[in-house]
């Protein structure tokens, strides 16, 4: 009897102390606004909608866990969702679940190895040198969304931080039969970042439905007492059609945040687009303009309020790939957004 209670306790130990080295983080962001645009279509008509998936933020649920396998060792996983906090549905017509992310992998001091559903490293490096760092996602319509895109199905991405640098690369299984390479994408980035100043890029090789694509995004901030400067530059080439000339598109940007307070922030942004290519739906340009104010309530909650304005020539194409006959929209955009 003395033999097994003392069995049960060590067992009992070993299980607190396992429970101990793995942590999990329920995480996630909820937030709505109203947002008023002129000229959103051929008519010309202007559009009052409310955001129900998150307009100064996507809306999402996460879940985070690590543990500790020893000698320096760990092994993650990260599962996030997008949902729609008017209706309570997810934010995609096609039922994903985790829409977001849906990783799981194994890192140490040599960096990590992440397999599944995650972001590109064009996303993760152009963060740290975007004016918003992404906010009102669609708006800005920052180019890393083009050839090298916000995430990748079946990606085999390795991620190492060495003191004040940092290195990615990635590849995404195109799982067509027969082709290793069809639908598959490839990246590298890297990114320095010591105190005031960060500066990063990534090349990125797409394959998409059997044509080459290549994207290059750099960029670099500076910040400085209250305020911090972003630039930013990126050149996407696409293959359309055998034979036929490549689409380009080139996007470059600038912006200045500023700290009036702790708790109010201000953001100036400029975004100029320009896209050439066969057929008149593949010319365009579009200048970009978004000044914005958020306060923060709270570490977690913050109100936010903006004016954009995008100035349109060719094709004339308003965010979202929506066409418009105008040559000038305007928006209006108000709202709480709420981190947990």
């Amino acid at each position: 009897m003395k033999k097994s209670l003392l069995a049960l306790a060590v067992l009992g130990a070993f299980a607190g102390a396992a429970h101990a080295q793995t942590s999990l983080t329920v995480y996630g962001v909820f937030g709505a606004g109203v947002r008023y645009v002129d000229n959103v279509n051929g008519a010309g008509d202007s559009n009052l909608t409310m955001s129900s998936t998150g307009l100064y933020s996507s809306n999402r649920l996460g879940f985070r866990g690590v543990e500790d396998l020893g000698g320096g060792m760990n092994a993650r996983f990260t599962l996030e969702s997008g949902f729609n906090s008017g209706t309570g549905a997810l934010d995609n017509t096609t039922g994903v679940l985790f829409n977001r992310t849906a990783s799981v992998g194994v890192g140490g001091a040599w960096g990590g190895v992440d397999f599944g559903r995650q972001y590109t490293n064009a996303f993760q490096t152009a963060v740290g040198y975007e004016p918003l760092s992404f906010r009102y996602p669609g708006l800005t319509d920052v180019v890393v969304f083009g050839v090298a895109g916000l995430r990748y199905n079946n990606d085999i991405k390795y991620t190492g931080t060495f003191g004040p640098v940092t290195v990615r690369a990635e590849y995404a299984l195109g799982e067509t039969p027969g082709s290793t390479s069809t639908n598959a994408a490839s990246s590298i980035s890297a990114a320095y970042a010591s105190g005031p100043l960060y500066v990063g890029g990534t090349y990125t090789k797409r394959d998409i439905a059997g044509f080459d694509n290549d994207s290059i995004n750099v960029g670099a901030a500076y910040k400085f007492g209250p305020a911090r400067l972003t630039v930013g530059y990126a050149n996407e080439e696409q293959d359309v059609a055998a034979g036929a000339a490549d689409t380009k598109t080139r996007m470059a940007w600038a912006g200045v945040n500023y700290n009036i307070t702790p708790a109010l922030e201000l953001t100036g942004a400029y975004y100029q687009t320009k896209r050439t290519g066969v057929g008149a739906a593949n010319n365009h340009k579009r200048d970009y303009i978004i000044i914005n104010a958020a306060y923060s309530l709270s570490k977690r909650t913050s109100l936010y309020a903006a004016i954009d304005t995008a100035k349109l020539e060719g094709a004339r194409v308003l965010g979202f790939g929506t066409p418009t006959t105008e040559d000038r929209a305007t928006g209006l955009s108000v709202g709480v957004n709420h981190q947990f």
